[in-house]
């Protein structure tokens, strides 16, 4: 098992690579194993965190046929079979900065009444 050594310019530099062809078989090879060691090194630790198992799921961009992805994710979620449905953390990268996030993303059931849950708890997320 590999270590997770941090991400680095030439990780970065993929989102300028012309080409879907081009540009996805370098977030194949440079991008998506760093997420996988990633997982490996936290796997343990999130799960007794969140109570339950959380499984990897990475970016595939399987409906891109043409435009490059301007960025890439990997995600992780309870559910074993997808992420999209339910609220999931997410570690990805753009051609400029790595994010970290919480999301709660497009085919999330219930999310406008999620939403104002949100807004009117806004002042105790703040703090």
């Amino acid at each position: 098992m590999m270590t997770f050594n941090g991400f680095n310019e030439k990780d970065f530099e993929t989102f300028q690579i012309s080409g879907l062809d081009e540009r996805m078989e370098a977030i194949q090879e440079r991008i998506q194993p760093k997420f996988r060691d990633i997982y490996n090194e936290i796997e343990n630790e999130l799960a007794e965190l969140a109570d339950h198992k959380m499984y990897l799921h990475i970016a595939k961009h399987a409906r891109r046929t043409v435009n490059p992805p301007k960025d890439t994710w990997s995600a992780y979620c309870h559910n074993k079979r997808g992420y999209k449905k339910h609220p999931h953390f997410q570690v990805g990268l753009w051609n400029d900065n790595l994010f970290i996030w919480l999301a709660y993303i497009y085919e999330l059931p219930q999310k406008s009444e999620i939403a104002e849950k949100f807004l009117n708890d806004v002042e105790d997320i703040k703090k």
